[in-house]
Order: C-alpha cells, then sequence, then structure tokens
C-alpha cells in the first residue's frame, strides 16, 4: 500500500450504486441495497454489527489509555475463532477472484522516503463492491468505523491537543503475506504525512489466522525505543492499533522454513487507517513519540 489521495476512501465510496452516501451509519444498508440489485441472492452476513459496536466502545478506554502512555495497543481474542475463519475464508474468496496484487509501501532511507516492494506479500482495498463475496468484512469495516473514532476521540483529548479522528474517509488494506521467509521491512505507515496530504493517524489491524501457530514466525515487531522493541504474533482475532505517523514497526519473517504454496501457513491481515481532522497532530513535534522515527531510521 501506497498512500495515494486519489484513493482516500469516503464513507460513500465503500458502496456503490446511483446514490453516495456520506455517514458510516448509511453505509451498509447501502451496500446491501446494493447487493439485493446486483444478486438474486443476498448474502446475509453472521457478524452482528451492533455487537461489535458495543465491543469498540467498551474497549475505547483501555485503547485510548495504552495509545498515549505507549503508542500502541493490541487485544487478543477481539473475535471468537469462527467468525475469524469466516472472514478468513471471505478473504480467500476475494483472493481467488482476483482481487489482489502484488504489494508495495515506503520506508525512510537516508532521511528520504523511499518505495520498496513486498515480495511475497499481495493486497486488495476491500470496498462495497465486494459485499456480496464478503459481507462479514464490510459490515467490520462498517462497524469499526461507526464506533471507535467517536469512542476514542473524549478520551484522546487534552488541553494541548485533539486528535479529533475522522470517519468521513479511510483507507484500508487486506493483505496476505506468504510463507517460506516474506516480510514487511521496517517502516512508518504515514511517512511523509503533510508534505503528500496524508492525514492518517490510527492504524489498525485485525488478524485473520485461526490456526497460527508460535513456530510460524510473522510476528509484528514495533520500535519502541532504542533497545526495546515488542513482537506480536498475528494470531486469529488480535486486535493492534497504533499511531500511524509516528510508530516503526515491522513483519518478521513468515514461516521462513515453510513452502511458500503452503496457503495453510499464509498470514491474513485486514488494516484500517482512520485519518485526523486535526492536520496539527500529524508529525506533531511536541509528541512524546516523535523521536522514535529517528531511532528506527538513524
Amino acid at each position: 500500500f501506497q498512500y495515494n489521495p486519489n484513493k482516500v476512501r469516503m464513507l460513500s465510496s465503500i458502496v456503490i450504486g446511483p446514490r453516495k452516501t456520506a455517514t458510516a451509519k448509511r453505509l451498509l444498508a447501502a451496500a446491501v441495497s446494493t447487493s439485493r440489485s446486483l444478486s438474486t441472492r443476498l448474502a446475509e452476513p453472521e457478524l452482528d454489527i451492533g455487537d461489535l459496536q458495543h465491543r469498540f466502545q467498551s474497549m475505547a478506554p483501555q485503547m485510548a489509555q495504552a495509545l498515549q502512555e505507549q503508542g500502541y495497543y493490541t487485544k487478543t481474542e477481539f473475535l471468537d475463532s469462527a467468525m475469524i475463519q469466516l472472514l478468513r475464508n471471505q478473504s480467500i474468496s476475494l483472493r481467488d477472484q482476483g482481487r489482489f496484487e502484488p504489494s508495495w509501501s515506503e520506508t525512510i532511507v537516508n532521511g528520504r522516503t523511499t518505495r520498496f516492494d513486498k515480495p511475497g506479500v499481495h493486497a486488495c482495498e476491500p470496498d462495497g463492491r465486494d459485499y456480496d463475496s464478503a459481507p462479514d468484512l464490510i459490515v467490520y469495516m462498517s462497524g469499526l468505523l461507526q464506533a471507535l473514532p467517536s469512542a476514542l476521540n473524549p478520551l484522546l483529548t487534552t488541553s494541548t491537543v485533539d486528535i479529533d479522528l475522522s470517519n468521513a474517509q479511510f483507507n484500508a488494506k487486506l493483505a496476505v503475506t506468504l510463507p517460506g521467509g516474506s516480510v514487511y521491512p521496517l517502516h512508518i505507515d504515514n511517512a511523509e504525512g503533510l508534505a503528500v496530504g496524508d492525514t492518517r493517524k490510527l492504524t489498525c489491524i485485525l488478524y485473520l489466522n485461526p490456526s497460527h501457530e508460535p513456530q510460524n514466525g510473522g510476528e509484528l515487531q514495533i520500535v519502541l525505543d532504542d533497545s526495546t522493541t515488542v513482537d506480536l504474533p498475528p494470531s486469529g482475532g488480535r486486535l493492534v492499533a497504533f499511531w500511524s505517523d509516528e510508530i516503526p514497526h515491522q513483519v518478521l519473517p513468515m514461516a521462513p522454513h515453510a513452502d511458500a504454496k503452503d496457503i495453510s501457513l499464509d498470514r491474513y491481515a485486514l488494516t484500517i487507517w482512520i485519518p485526523t481532522g486535526n492536520a496539527a497532530v500529524i508529525h506533531n513535534p511536541s509528541s512524546k513519540f516523535r523521536a522514535l522515527a529517528d531511532i528506527a531510521f538513524p
């Protein structure tokens, strides 16, 4: 994934159809309406959006505290293994339909942002056109966007800064990392920030690997300072959130001794980036995490 202003999705663009919706609340209804118009058999999601929103709202205080204190938050078993398997199956369905393409991103080299390819990593940007094939993925995206920004904002506002997470637009990526040692090099999601109009502030990842074992590798490694990292296994149901513009991270080798064609070891992750409406908080020089970029990329 590379940030591209032309691919920033308004909440209307996650759906298709003659009428565009401007709110997250109507996003799902519009996708369902489109599904009815395009298919004789309506896809029925199993994920309850009301319960999902409640889960996000309930964990918001712990997430806000962790983000403010350490720059990242994680929760295991956010969704149960049966739901994670369903989301994985729907991801595989999109891949089988040819929706995925080779992935690339950007990192910082000698103080400059540099593009890098990700061998063994493929990705797509799911939207409402995928509703019939992946209804629960769309419900998850809709539920997160409806609930999380509004739940976090009052908890992240201080006397000196207003994070102002917005659900007016977003970016999303559904990625698969193949076994055989595929990696993501060290990078920061929003490295260039306002220089390219990138206002992504919060990265939210849900891992779709219900059979993941520790020996499979593929951990998300987060840099906390010059001597401390934390490794988070991409086990099914794990939710991770961190500051998009500040937290350096990488993906360690995925099943380095396995066959790259062993699909049971494919590492699936659904990422949603939430922007801020307050440009001043992007690469804020007074942030306690601002120095991490210099530590990770000396």
